[in-house]
This record gives structure tokens, C-alpha cells and sequence, in this order.
């Protein structure tokens, strides 16, 4: 950090309110306007005919596209269709590409067919629904083939657009939400029900609803996959519950018509069972599930207190399904489901229940490394006591490899707690026991944000920051790096546009020093990777995705961006730059000439 910008800061830290506004450029540029906006658009296409990567040059079109759209709607729809031939010629000759493991995170690579689609739909839902039934036909003819994860690629990506659209968009939305329903249910219908109602509450109860008659005659396991909506929970109920979780929208609210809806459908499912030989006679769809009555059992155990005590209508029919169930279970049934349910017995315990037994197994020498590690990573409700009752585990765990992991990963989860609670002092100070700097950036970035909010801590905030940019420059030239820099240009740009600025150009400096450097993602992630197990999360910070750090700061000051984003040397880094820094321009008209018979006026 130069001696000028010290004295910069020292004198930001004391007056912040001043020095918010007092380095910040021109956002005026007389370039910035639709005209110029097209022509960075053209030459941007035109210099991707030169990027080889297949993928890189598809991205390159659909932003493109996306950008041109409005001021330019022919050429948009050019580059989208060239970019959707190039991503069916890429998938005709190598097929989906398989989900990639690589120390315990699984990585998907995208299907271009579908980034082009999703793209389309925001500007035109038919020629959007056309290239949909074209996919669709080609997923009728693999998926036979595909295992796992990959089966229904297509399906989750459908509806993940869908989600995306449901608020903006609800007919098209409402188009691939019954696109999907044509095939088998499965679990994406139960992340997808969650993710409409975060965008359409009102949308997410009538999809239930269509999804329970199109659905009523799935077998029992798979009908499970409806049971959480009604509940308004995070899981659904049965044997596997605590295999698929997801975030119920915040304004979503138990619906007792929605419950007894489900609930005769399961019943008349067991009825259907009990009386059809046949139907009992047939193999788990999957290798590792369970025969379906195991799945009648253990969701009825889970149903039975809630339908006593506000179903109790049904208790009749409970008490017949609950018949018509033991007169199918078997002693080896009960015994699976006995081993299944032991593999899940601590999830529902609390952070308190499971130090006791931690405590215990000490106790008895079956202490076991991932008893430890797995309540460094445990996703409930915790306190700052709770990590001090946690603290001292940490040294007892054998392998030094994950004892240094889930000490990093306990320091900033306590740290990361803090900052929500505003404990900053105790923020800063947890945050510095974070041997790595990426991890250690994430925080300070949140921290800076926090103290920025609070009126008695916002000049903190720059020598957060400031920290992490002289960290920064004592790192290793490498993406993570950049990542970095991006993220300090992010934060400093509602600060002092003069530092946004100089990390930016740190950033285009390192990037130019790398070879085809992977700035995709806003993610980092965290690997606790032991002999017999491994745990993983995923930490994301705002600024580290190239495109959010140059639109923002284009908005900010276009001139400048634009320097920096033409700086860079990689083709698709530098395209994907210019277009984001050129976004505001896009709606900006020329500036008109004045009329001559205006002067003198």
C-alpha cells in the first residue's frame, strides 16, 4: 500500500461521511451511450470467434445477447442462436458431461443447451418453449442410459429457471413447471416447490396442488417427496428424511387443508398396496432404497402425534393404514430399517445432547475424530458458549490433516457468528485465528459490511479492509488472489472509489500473470477430508465473480472500468469484463447535438 494512500485512509478512518463521497470520479462519460454500447457489443462477438473453448465462447454469445437485447434485437437474436447451435454441436459430440468429484465437492458442469434457454426466456418465452421440446425429446432418448445425479440434469435445470422467472414471468414459468411434470417425480419437484414460493407464494400452493393429483398414484417413497410443503418444514418425514433438506420460503405457513390433502393421498397409497399383490412384489426403484412399506412405516410414525393432535378426524383411516402396514411388514424389513435409522440417530439432537455424547464415548476410549469434526460442521442453532464448549475437543483429534482443517473451520464459524450478533471486537479477533487469507477475506468483507450499517463502527470498516489489502499483496500471484482483489474493488466501490479502482488494476495485473484462470465462481469452498469421511461447505462472498465486481463498477465510473476491463489479456475474461462495465450504457441515450436554431438564444 503506497504512503499516499495511508495518509488517505488515516484520514477516511476519522471523517467517513466525508470521505465516502470525496474520492468518488466522474460517472458521466460521453461514450456511455446506446450507440457506443452496440459497438462494444459487435466487437466483442466478433473477437470471440477467436476463443477455441467451446463453453467460454457460448457464455461469450448469451451475454452478448443478453446485453444487446434491447438496444440491438436482431443482432441479440443472432448471437443467441449461434450460441445455441454451437452448445447442440458441443452436446452432440460429447454428451452430458458427468458430475466431477474432487476432494469430496462435487462439481456439475453446466449443459450450454440449457444457459442458452435460460437465457432466452427472459426475452422470449416461445422460441424459449420451442428449444425446450427440442431438449426434452434428446432427454427422452439418454436418460434410460444415465446414473445418478445425471438422470434428470435437464428436469432440475428446467426448474430452476422456472423458480427464477416464477415472480416476472408466471405463465412461462408455469410452461416448464408442467414441461417437467410429464416424467416421474423425484426430489427436484421438492427443492422446486421451495424455490417458486421464495419468488410467487401464491404460485408455489397451486403447483402443490397440481403436483398432488398429477402424483397421487407415485409409489409411497416417492410421494414422500410432496410431504414437506404442507408442513411448512425443512424436511419431508420417513426413513430418509434427513437425506434432502431445503429452506422453506420465510412467509410460507403450515396449511392443515394442504396436510389432509397429502395425507389421504399416502393413505390411499398403503390401501392401493395392501390390496395389490403385485404392487408389494415390486424392487426398489434404486439399489439403496428400501422396500416401500418401510417407507409407509416410518412416515406414519412420523405423522401419527400431529394427526392426534390437529387431524384427529383421521384417525380412522390412520388406524387402518397403520393395520394394512403390519400386515406387510417383515422381520428383515424392520431390521433394514433398524441399520438405515442408526446411520441418522444424532441428527435430530441438539448441540448440547451431542457434546454429551462426545463426552461419553471419551469416557468409554470409542472417541472417534468424526464424532468431533461433525459438530465443528454442524448446521443447527449455536451460541458463542457452545463454541467455547467445542474449543477444547478440537486438539483431540487424531489426524492432523483435518484437526487443522476444522480448527480454521470452528474459528470462522464463530467468527461468522459474531459479526451477525455485532461483536466486532470478537469478530476481528476469532477472524484472525483463519490461517487462510481467502476464508479470512469472506469475513472481513462481511464484517466491513456490518460495521458499515451500524453508525458507531462504520469508519472500522476501512481498516478492515485496508488489512486485507495489504494481506493481499503479500499473497502468491494466483486466481484466489484476484478473486481477492475483486472482492476489495467490490467493497471499497460504496466507500471510496479511488481504492475500488486500485484493487481493480491489482486484479487485472494478477489475472495477467495467469494462465486460463477459473473466475466463474463466487465460491470458495472448505475441505475437512479425514482416512474414512470427509465434510465440506461453501463459503461465497459478493465480488469475487468477475461480472458483479465489473457492472458494479461500471455503474460506478464507465471510463475507468472500461481501461481496466480492455486490459485484461485472456479474450474471454476481457469480453465478459467489457460487457458488464458497458451495462449502464445500454440504457443511456446519445447526448443530442443542440440545434442551430437554437443559438444565440
Amino acid at each position: 500500500m503506497t504512503s499516499s494512500r495511508s495518509l488517505i485512509l488515516a484520514f477516511c478512518i476519522g471523517t467517513i461521511s466525508l470521505c465516502a463521497h470525496a474520492q468518488e470520479l466522474n460517472t458521466e462519460n460521453d461514450l456511455c451511450n446506446i450507440e457506443y454500447a452496440k459497438f462494444l457489443a459487435s466487437q466483442q462477438v466478433t473477437e470471440s470467434r477467436a476463443v477455441r473453448e467451446p463453453e467460454k465462447r457460448i457464455k461469450i454469445l448469451i451475454r452478448s445477447a443478453e446485453f444487446a437485447w434491447k438496444i440491438d434485437e436482431p443482432a441479440a437474436r443472432e448471437y443467441f442462436t449461434e450460441a445455441y447451435k454451437l452448445a447442440v454441436e458441443d452436446y452432440n459430440e460429447r454428451g452430458m458431461r458427468s458430475a466431477e468429484q474432487k476432494d469430496g465437492i462435487m462439481t456439475v458442469p453446466p449443459d450450454m443447451r440449457l444457459e442458452v434457454v435460460r437465457a432466452i426466456a427472459k426475452f422470449d418465452s416461445k422460441w424459449m418453449q420451442k428449444l425446450t421440446e427440442e431438449i426434452l425429446k434428446e432427454f427422452e432418448k439418454a436418460a434410460k442410459d444415465r446414473k445418478g445425479f445425471d438422470k434428470t440434469r435437464e428436469l432440475n435445470t428446467l426448474l430452476w429457471i422456472a423458480a427464477e422467472i416464477a415472480d416476472t414471468d408466471p405463465d412461462t414459468s408455469w410452461y416448464l413447471l408442467r414441461s417437467v411434470m410429464k416424467y416421474e417425480l423425484d426430489q427436484h419437484w421438492f427443492h422446486s416447490l421451495y424455490s417458486v414460493g421464495k419468488k410467487n407464494l401464491s404460485m408455489s400452493s397451486a403447483l402443490y396442488q397440481e403436483l398432488l393429483m398429477r402424483y397421487q398414484n407415485e409409489p409411497p417413497q416417492r410421494l414422500l417427496y410432496l410431504a414437506g410443503y404442507p408442513f411448512a418444514s425443512d424436511r419431508s418425514i420417513g426413513i430418509d428424511k434427513y437425506q434432502v433438506s431445503n429452506t422453506p420460503p420465510p412467509d410460507l405457513t403450515p396449511d392443515v387443508e394442504l396436510q389432509r390433502r397429502f395425507i389421504e393421498v399416502f393413505f390411499n397409497r398403503i390401501n392401493a398396496y395392501a390390496n395389490d399383490p403385485q404392487l408389494r412384489m415390486q424392487p426398489p426403484g434404486e439399489s439403496y432404497r428400501l422396500p416401500e412399506v418401510a417407507y409407509m412405516a416410518s412416515a406414519l410414525d412420523d405423522l401419527e402425534p400431529h394427526i392426534m393432535t390437529t387431524l384427529p378426524f383421521l384417525l380412522s383411516r390412520f388406524s387402518a393404514a397403520k393395520a394394512q402396514v403390519a400386515s406387510m411388514m417383515t422381520e428383515e424389513i424392520k431390521k433394514n430399517m433398524d441399520t438405515r435409522a442408526g446411520y441418522t440417530s444424532q441428527m435430530p439432537l441438539s448441540f448440547e445432547e451431542r457434546i454429551a455424547l462426545l463426552e461419553e464415548a471419551d469416557k468409554e476410549g470409542k472417541l472417534e475424530d468424526s464424532m468431533i469434526i461433525g459438530l465443528v460442521t454442524f448446521w443447527g442453532k449455536r451460541t458463542d458458549d457452545n463454541f467455547k464448549q467445542l474449543e477444547p475437543w478440537l486438539d483431540k483429534i487424531k489426524e492432523e490433516s483435518p484437526r487443522v482443517s476444522s480448527t480454521s473451520y470452528f474459528w470462522y464459524k464463530r467468527a461468522d457468528l459474531a459479526i451477525k450478533e455485532n461483536r466486532f471486537a470478537d469478530a476481528n479477533k476469532y477472524a484472525q485465528r483463519v490461517p487462510e487469507l481467502e476464508h479470512r477475506a469472506i469475513l472481513a468483507f462481511d464484517l466491513a459490511r456490518a460495521q458499515l450499517e451500524s453508525i458507531n463502527d462504520a469508519a472500522s470498516a476501512y481498516q478492515t479492509l485496508a488489512e486485507v489489502a495489504k494481506l493481499a499483496r503479500t499473497m502468491d500471484e494466483s486466481p484466489v488472489k484476484a478473486k481477492i482483489l475483486l472482492g476489495l474493488a467490490h467493497q471499497y466501490e460504496k466507500m471510496n472509489l479511488s481504492f475500488a479502482m486500485e484493487e481493480l488494476a491489482e486484479a487485472v495485473r494478477v489475472l495477467n500473470r495467469q494462465k486460463d484462470p477459473d473466475m466463474s465462481s463466487s465460491s470458495i469452498f472448505r475441505v475437512i477430508k479425514g482416512e474414512k469421511y470427509t465434510f465440506y461447505a461453501m463459503l461465497t462472498a459478493p465480488g469475487f465473480n468477475i461480472e458483479d465486481t465489473f457492472r458494479k463498477m461500471g455503474e460506478a465510473d464507465f471510463g475507468m472500468t472500461l481501461s481496466n476491463a480492455k486490459a485484461l489479456d485472456d479474450r474471454y475474461l476481457r469480453t465478459i469484463a467489457v460487457i458488464n462495465s458497458a451495462r449502464l450504457c445500454s440504457e443511456r441515450p446519445l447526448i443530442a447535438e443542440a440545434d442551430d436554431s437554437d443559438e444565440g438564444l
